[in-house]
């Protein structure tokens, strides 16, 4: 039978789409057919009434739950049934689910402003739901109450929702954003709908509990670990293994889509019966552990012949007759028949997804193109529009073809909902627990946030506990002498200091003392680079912006913010020297390319760096994809490249006709000459050496440095806390990335086997790490033994030139489903469809490497799994720290705290040697660096900047009530971020994104926010303290206090001595008899602003 490539389907869909009044499940045989029909559909109907019901992306039997994002989609679907005609598209594997009824998935009641209920009524209903209760929402199904307000994330809207109850009824509903936690859209009426699949209040876990123990009536739940964690109303990996046990009554995919018309596009017979034998496959491998007993299949999916039944022969649609096999091959051989013109009296529709491949073909044919949005809108001619990748068509009346489409192009899964994925948070501060460093005190263990009570006054502190139980409590203005501890020395006992001994403040003498010696030596290594002068290079806007314009993606606010100080730096005569750090695929070569662009636009060439030929061959692509439309000369040296071709392109790059040279380290020996070099891209910054470096900067002393890295080494981590190099953080993870769920087992070919399966089902490939060449062929032997169906290949470093080609680009291509490699895989490779790595003998590895190579899957909107393997349990002390520290850093955006901990487990390099470490294990390291940079800014200005508290005291309460934020962690934030605002619109945000956040200020809060305005306003103008009680104020004055302040206070004196004077303490008294402390806060006020 021939094979049909075109798109016949859907536009015959189409049709009957428009013709019947009846919604359509279409059922195909995988996902990559169902992203295609999606896709084609979209061309001819309104992309709202076509749906993908997404399969749940697990094997049957699986150890692992459906991915959040694939049940979101599915209540999404679920919940608007039958609202609208629509077509549904699923796979086979959907139809033998088995899934609660309709009536979880469909939203009972519809709540508008104005709507009468309370905060308690609302959170009872949530609680109805299943819905969990936390302090922060960062995840689907969860409610938070701070104030009037109540947050909720519900699976059928994009955003969570905020909705603001006073008085008993409902004020406003506003979607907010997940990362920054602030409204972004008012809405006038929101819906509830469950929130799971299966709840775990009491009701519903005592149904699981007896359909379980009558289920298995010869098992021992004790030993059932699932059972257990559920039965104490805990979430568990793998639990949907006995979601009919959460029910009496289950459906059918067919039960929810009863109204709904079921069409195939082929007999999918052959299909069905595989899936089926399958099931009982996967029940046969796994039903072996007692402790994880297992529902029949026959229990747990749909019997094959009710899906045969539906998926009958009469269910198929004809599209053979009418339609033709296109007169063209592919894009390329259509664009020859148009300049041949040989196609007439047509429609000619040019799709690409890209929009550099769109400018490039409005350069191509001009004037004779029509840009269009809808195929609607194509005229008896050549059209250009922008879509997802479809198969081509031909037509009596026109012809369809998009550039990207091959038989064997990988298709990703998209969404169409733009969802913004929750990072790991930058400002991460102290947990309870905790060791912390007081600066004038020492170090001491955290305790949390305490309210005290004084004299009738409540305040919040932080609690800090030293040797003997001693208690501390520092006021909150005083958050900033407070840092985390990290010792040097990751194994090194921790002592607490004492309150009543003087011994820390003469070890904090020590470091300061070594902290100087130590900024002399930093200062003469960088002392030359910081000496010499740069190109200035700039760009004009209108260029600029017509190069970013080419970027196919919406940049995340760190990439514009990074991108803005880059060009700030390379606009300056002084050297850049920036270290941009940001997990994989955050955008850093996006970030380098606008780079170049601006050193390009200056008349200076560019080099970029890589570790590996492997890294430098991707750039080399990306890099000519990127600047194709312009006229920009591209080349790379690697160990790929002849000798003759090498000495012709250094020889060129001479000469200044080569504007970008990609290459490994052996650049440094080519004989090239960098005087019109403006700008090196040194890119995976962490698997350069520091003489590799070293070398680097004595070569290039006046040329600006970007240094790319996920994890940048302990040395480099100093460099930036002392502030030797600039430094940008990418932190906002692209739209629609999922966290990688992360894993430490103890390796088996059962797991082996699973893993696979689970992501070749799925669409997906797999990477296999393993660093013993010696033991890959046997590896590849063994898996396709258990696993005779998938494709297997191998790549090391050791494989030619042509071989390694071959195989990177099968796999790319898709044409391999799983590459045995070794840790070249972290060299920045970049398959998107890759979304599962197994790191064999992970406890050899650095806790950046692995962070590294995890960071090559979970590249789209598929869940990503990462299996960290071991040979045994037992591990050595630093091998388990390793692993327990990258299995907890698993969230987006780790890469920079990954770091952070490396530099505890690992040390602090050579720039913290050993004439560093026994202070730093005294002191910790973050306050010897708070020490280094103080003493760095000395050396450089000849002034140490003293830091000047100013301090507002009213003796009123004025903290943040834990009832209005519940979070100690989230008021310790807010606290920080009041300390360390420096202006009075700084202060305003704050306030405002706290009234978004948890409703109208308390009387409390508006105190706090008072005190700390008045503390910027004084701040520099030496007045250091106020502090106001019923029957007196009093004004430290500083020695150094401004002159014009200075009149201003001595007119006051001389004219109403009876109210004002000045003490020998150098504090002005002010007479003032104000029992309340709010007026008395105003009338100090006003008089500041009339002094200052």
């Amino acid at each position: 039978m021939t094979k049909i490539i075109d798109h016949r389907y859907a536009h015959l869909l189409c049709d009957k789409y428009h013709i019947t009044d009846q919604s359509m499940v279409i059922v195909v045989h995988d996902n990559r057919e169902a992203k295609l029909l999606e896709n084609e559909l979209s061309l001819y109907i309104d992309k709202n009434k076509i749906k993908y019901f997404p399969d749940n992306e697990i094997l049957p039997y699986d150890h692992f739950s459906i991915p959040e994002n694939i049940q979101k989609e599915r209540f999404k679907i679920l919940n608007s049934l039958n609202s609208q005609k629509e077509v549904v598209i699923t796979t086979i594997k959907s139809l033998f689910e088995l899934y609660p009824t309709i009536d979880l998935f469909k939203s009972k009641e519809v709540f508008k402003i104005h709507d009468g209920i309370s905060l308690k009524n609302l959170e009872n209903i949530l609680i109805s739901l299943n819905y969990e209760k936390t302090n922060k929402i960062e995840s689907l199904n969860q409610y938070a109450i701070r104030g009037g307000i109540i947050d909720i994330f519900t699976p059928i809207y994009r955003n969570p929702l905020r909705v603001e109850i006073f008085d008993d009824e409902i004020e406003s509903i506003r979607y907010f954003d997940i990362e920054t936690q602030l409204s972004i859209e008012k809405i006038k009426n929101f819906k509830l709908t469950k929130s799971s699949l299966y709840g775990l209040d009491e009701k519903n876990l005592k149904l699981f509990r007896d359909n379980w123990r009558n289920y298995f009536q010869n098992n021992d739940e004790r030993h059932c670990e699932i059972f257990q964690k559920l039965n104490k109303n805990e979430k568990v990996e793998g639990s949907d293994i006995y979601l009919p046990l959460f029910f009496n009554k289950t459906s059918t995919f067919f039960d929810l889509f009863l109204e709904y018309e079921f069409i195939l596009l082929k007999n999918l017979d052959t299909e069905i019966s595989l899936y089926d034998t399958y099931i009982y496959q996967r029940y046969n491998d796994e039903n072996i552990d007692s402790a994880r007993p297992l529902l029949k299949p026959k229990d747990c999916f749909v019997h094959k012949d009710l899906v045969m039944s539906f998926c009958s022969k009469d269910k198929i649609v004809n599209a053979k007759d009418n339609y033709k096999i296109p007169c063209f091959k592919d894009f390329e051989s259509l664009l020859r028949l148009i300049d041949n013109k040989e196609i007439n009296n047509k429609k000619i529709i040019l799709i690409t997804s890209i929009q550099s491949e769109y400018e490039k073909l409005i350069k191509k044919f001009s004037t004779n193109i029509n840009e269009i949005s809808n195929i609607d809108n194509a005229i008896d001619s050549l059209n250009l529009m922008l879509s997802e990748i479809v198969r081509p068509i031909e037509l009596n009346s026109y012809v369809v073809c998009h550039k990207e489409y091959s038989e064997t192009v990988n298709m990703s899964l998209s969404s169409n909902d733009q969802t913004k994925s929750l990072a790991t948070n930058k400002d991460i501060l102290f947990k309870e627990g905790d060791y912390v460093v007081h600066e004038n005190y020492g170090i001491g263990l955290y305790s949390g946030l305490e309210v005290v009570t004084t004299n009738g006054t409540s305040n919040e502190y932080m609690k800090i506990i030293y040797s003997s139980n001693e208690a501390l409590y520092v006021p909150l203005r005083s958050v900033e002498l407070i840092s985390k501890y990290h010792k040097n020395d990751f194994f090194a006992e921790v002592i607490l200091d004492s309150l009543s001994s003087n011994k820390w403040s003469k070890n904090k003498a020590k470091a300061e003392q070594r902290a100087y010696d130590h900024a002399a030596e930093i200062l003469d290594i960088e002392s030359r680079r910081q000496a010499s002068t740069a190109k200035v290079l700039r760009v004009d806007d209108f260029e600029f912006n017509k190069f970013n314009n080419l970027f196919p993606f919406t940049e995340t606010p760190d990439q514009l913010e990074a991108i803005k100080s880059i060009r700030k730096d390379m606009g300056l005569v002084k050297p850049m020297n920036r270290v941009l750090c940001g997990d994989v695929g955050f955008g850093k070569t996006e970030v380098a390319m606008r780079s170049a662009f601006i050193s390009i636009s200056s008349g200076k060439q560019v080099i970029i760096l890589c570790p590996s030929t492997v890294l430098s061959d991707q750039h080399y692509e990306s890099f000519l994809e990127r600047f194709k439309s312009l006229a920009v000369n591209t080349q790379i040296i690697n160990r790929h490249v002849n000798k003759k071709n090498k000495e012709g392109i250094v020889s060129d790059f001479n000469k200044g006709n080569v504007d970008i040279l990609i290459g490994t380290h052996a650049l440094f020996t080519s004989g090239i000459n960098f005087s019109n070099t403006g700008l090196l891209v040194v890119d995976e910054e962490h698997k350069f050496g520091i003489k590799q470096k070293d070398l680097i900067k004595s070569k290039q002393e006046n040329i600006h440095i970007l240094y790319l890295s996920a994890t940048p080494i302990p040395r480099t981590m100093n460099f930036i806390f002392s502030g030797l190099k600039e430094f940008s953080f990418l932190h906002t993870p692209p739209t629609n990335r999922i966290s990688i769920k992360s894993f430490l087992k103890v390796e088996n070919f059962q797991l082996f086997k699973e893993a696979i399966s689970r992501e070749v089902s799925r669409g997906g490939q797999c990477f296999i790490v393993q660093n013993d060449i010696s033991k890959m062929e046997s590896l590849k032997k063994n898996l396709i033994s258990i696993l005779p169906e998938i494709t297997i290949d191998i790549a090391h470093g050791k494989l030619n030139k042509n071989e390694i080609s071959k195989v990177m680009g099968d796999f790319d291509l898709g044409r391999l489903d799983v590459l045995i490699c070794t840790t070249i895989v972290e060299m920045g490779l970049d398959i998107p469809n890759a979304n599962t790595i197994l790191i064999i003998d992970a406890q050899n590895f650095g806790l950046s490497q692995l962070h590294q190579l995890r960071g090559r899957v979970g590249r789209s909107i598929k869940q990503g799994y990462c299996y960290f393997l071991i040979p045994i349990p037992d591990l050595s002390r630093i091998a388990k720290n390793r692993l327990d520290s990258i299995i907890r850093l698993s969230d987006l955006g780790s890469g920079f705290f990954i770091a952070q901990e490396d530099l505890e487990i690992r040390g602090g390099g050579e720039i913290l040697g050993d004439k560093q470490s026994g202070h730093i294990n005294t002191i910790g390291i973050n306050l010897y660096l708070s020490m280094l940079k103080n003493a760095l800014n000395k050396f450089k200005n000849n002034d140490e900047k003293e830091l000047i508290q100013t301090e507002i005291n009213f003796y009123d309460s004025s903290y943040i009530n834990d009832d209005y934020l519940p979070s100690p962690l989230e008021r310790l934030k807010i606290y920080k971020s009041l300390n360390s605002a420096s202006s009075i619109d700084e202060i305003n945000k704050i306030k405002n994104d706290l009234i978004d956040r948890c409703g109208a200020l308390t009387e409390e809060i508006i105190n706090l926010i008072s005190d700390t305005k008045l503390a910027i306003n004084i701040k520099n103008s030496g007045i250091l303290k106020i502090n106001s009680s019923k029957i007196k104020t009093s004004l430290l004055l500083s020695s150094n206090l401004n002159k014009g302040v200075f009149d201003k206070i001595l007119t006051l004196v001389t004219k109403e001595p009876n109210i004002y004077n000045i003490n020998k303490e150098n504090k002005l008294i002010i007479n003032l008899n104000e029992s309340n402390a709010l007026n008395r806060r105003n009338k100090i006020t006003n008089l500041i602003n009339e002094i200052l």
